[in-house]
C-alpha cells in the first residue's frame, strides 16, 4: 500500500500548496473586507479538509478494494450508520457556515444611519463618474481620453464611513475595487448601495467586472485613501477648482465680517 500513501501523501502537498498561494484573496483594506477574508478564510479551510478526506477516501479504496484476479471481492451493501454520518456531517457544516454568512450579508447591505461621507458612482459606458453631493464636488464628468487614460480617482478618507450609491446610465456595470473584498451592480434605474471604512492609507485599484462593451477594459478608476488632514486639502484645492467655495472659505469670511 505504499503507492496509494504517496499519493495521499502529493494530494495532502497540492491541497495545502493550493490553498495558501493559488486561492488567497488580495489583502483587505476596509473593516468589512477584513471580516469577509476571514469567512472566506474559513470556508475555504473546511472545503479543502472536506476535498482532500473525500479523494483521499477514493484513492484508499480504489486500491484496496481493487478486484485481483477472478475472484469477486467481498461485496459490501451500505451501512446505515455511515449514510447518517455522512449526511449529518455536511447538515452540521453548511448550519455552522450559514451563520457567519447570513450576519456578514445583514451588515454588508444595511446602510449606515449617518456616514461621514457620501459618494454617488455612477458608470458610463466606458468610464466611472464620482459626485459629492454634499461638498459640491464632480469627478471624471465627461468621457476621458482613452489614448492616453488616467483613470478617475475616488478620493476618500481614511477611518471614516463611506457610503457610495452606485448607479448605471446606460447598460449593466460592476463596481468594485479588489482590495475592499466588496462589489455591486450598477443597473439602469436603480440606486444601490455598499459603504466601507478603510482602514490603510494607499492607492488601489478598481474597475468595472460586468463586461459592457467595447471599452470595459479601460473603465478602471482608482480608490485613494488619504489622512484626514490631506483630505480636506484635496477636497478644498478640487472644490475652488470646480467654483465651489469650501466651507472653511465661507467660515473665515464670516469671521472677517464680524
Amino acid at each position: 500500500m505504499r503507492l496509494p500513501g504517496l499519493i495521499i501523501a502529493i494530494l495532502a502537498v497540492v491541497t495545502i500548496a493550493g490553498g495558501y498561494f493559488a486561492f488567497q484573496l488580495p489583502t483587505p483594506i476596509t473593516e468589512t473586507g477584513k471580516d469577509v477574508h476571514l469567512l472566506y478564510e474559513v470556508v475555504l479551510i473546511v472545503s479543502f479538509a472536506v476535498f482532500f478526506l473525500v479523494s483521499s477516501g477514493i484513492i484508499y479504496a480504489a486500491f484496496r478494494f481493487r478486484r485481483q484476479g477472478d475472484a469477486m471481492p467481498a461485496q459490501i451493501h451500505g451501512s446505515s450508520i455511515l449514510e447518517i454520518t455522512w449526511t449529518a456531517i455536511p447538515i452540521l457544516i453548511l448550519v455552522v457556515l450559514f451563520v457567519p454568512s447570513f450576519l456578514l450579508v445583514l451588515d454588508l447591505k444595511t446602510p449606515p444611519k449617518n456616514p461621514d461621507l457620501v459618494v454617488e458612482a455612477v458608470g458610463h459606458q466606458w468610464w466611472w463618474q464620482f459626485n459629492y453631493p454634499n461638498d459640491g464636488v464632480q469627478v471624471q464628468v465627461t468621457p476621458p481620453n482613452y489614448n492616453d487614460l488616467d483613470p478617475p480617482k475616488l478620493v476618500i478618507p481614511v477611518n471614516q464611513t463611506v457610503l457610495i450609491r452606485i448607479k448605471s446610465t446606460d447598460v449593466v456595470h460592476s463596481f468594485s475595487a479588489p482590495n475592499t473584498l466588496y462589489k455591486e451592480q450598477a443597473i439602469p434605474g436603480n440606486v444601490n448601495e455598499m459603504h466601507f471604512k478603510a482602514t490603510k492609507v494607499g492607492e488601489y485599484w478598481g474597475q468595472c467586472y460586468q463586461f459592457c462593451g467595447l471599452r470595459h477594459s479601460d473603465m478602471r478608476f482608482e480608490l485613494v485613501v488619504l489622512s484626514q488632514s490631506d483630505y480636506d486639502q484635496w477636497l478644498r484645492q478640487t472644490q475652488r477648482a470646480q467654483g465651489v467655495t469650501p466651507q472653511t472659505d465661507v467660515a473665515q469670511a464670516a469671521e472677517k465680517g464680524n
